[in-house]
């Protein structure tokens, strides 16, 4: 079963590397398997999936992979502010992230739930926001926001002044 599954998904990336006029090569495979589950990896993550399977693969030809699949348009670079730059699988349309400032949880937001922004801004400042660039927007997410009401009354004493 989990050999059928890993097949499966190998053949999965091999169409999705040759429609975009790639060759599926096992550092393709490899590299687009890694980013498969969807969600935010960073190249160090996929190094180390890499490694389980092939040991020796040489980091920069893990770092060389990502660059051509995302100048393939297979994967898209994600700079979610932190001082790591994340990666996924590049979808067809545009979303954004709302990254949570204590525990780093990443939720997506859809494109047209900022459709007001881009003309507040070029209201505002004259500016148009590019197309294709997607906004990472800081934020405090339930969980952290539910466990936060007793920090912040503790916070709060502590800023008093004397």
């Amino acid at each position: 079963m989990q050999l059928r599954d890993a097949r499966n998904a190998g053949d999965a990336a091999a169409a999705i590397l040759r429609r975009a006029g790639c060759r599926p090569t096992a550092q393709r495979l490899l590299v687009l398997q890694a980013l498969g589950g969807g969600g935010h990896v960073t190249a160090d993550d996929i190094l180390v999936h890499a490694r389980e399977r092939y040991p020796s693969i040489n980091p920069s030809t893990v770092y060389r992979t990502l660059d051509a699949l995302v100048a393939a348009g297979i994967a898209r670079r994600t700079d979610l502010g932190s001082d790591r730059l994340y990666f996924e699988v590049a979808r067809t349309h545009r979303h954004h992230h709302v990254v949570c400032q204590e525990c780093g949880a990443v939720e997506h937001l859809h494109d047209a739930a900022l459709a007001a922004l881009a003309p507040a801004v070029a209201a505002e400042t004259g500016y148009r926001l590019t197309p294709d660039q997607e906004i990472a927007i800081p934020a405090i997410c339930p969980a952290c926001q539910s466990a936060a009401p007793a920090d912040a009354e503790k916070g709060h004493h502590h800023h008093a002044h004397p």
